[in-house]
C-alpha cells in the first residue's frame, strides 16, 4: 500500500495522492506510537503464535477498534500483542 501511495504521488503529483500518502505515513505512526506505549515492554521473540483466549482477544479488539479505529492491514501485525497480553493474564489467573 505504501509503495502504491509513494509511487502515486510522485508520479501523479497532485494534493489528493499527495494527501493520501500523508494519511497513510500519519495511520502508521499513530498505530506504532499506540503499540509502542502500551506494550513497551513485549519482544517479539516472547510472543505467542497461537492464542487460545479467543474472548479476551475479541474484547482487546472491540476496545481497540472503539478507542483507535479499526485495524489496517498495516496495523494487524500488531494483534500479537493482544493476543500476548490475553495468554498471559490467563495464565497468570490460573
Amino acid at each position: 500500500m505504501m509503495h502504491y501511495l509513494y509511487t502515486r504521488a510522485q508520479s501523479n503529483g497532485n494534493f489528493e495522492a499527495h494527501q493520501q500518502l500523508i494519511d497513510e505515513v500519519q495511520h502508521r505512526m499513530n498505530e506504532e506510537s499506540v503499540f509502542l506505549n502500551v506494550f513497551p515492554h513485549h519482544q517479539s521473540n516472547e510472543l505467542v503464535n497461537q492464542p487460545t483466549d479467543f474472548d479476551c482477544l475479541r474484547y482487546l479488539v472491540e476496545v481497540h477498534d472503539a478507542s483507535c479505529g479499526k485495524f489496517s492491514d498495516y496495523s494487524l501485525k500488531y494483534v500479537k500483542h493482544l493476543a500476548h497480553t490475553c495468554e498471559t493474564e490467563s495464565a497468570e489467573t490460573v
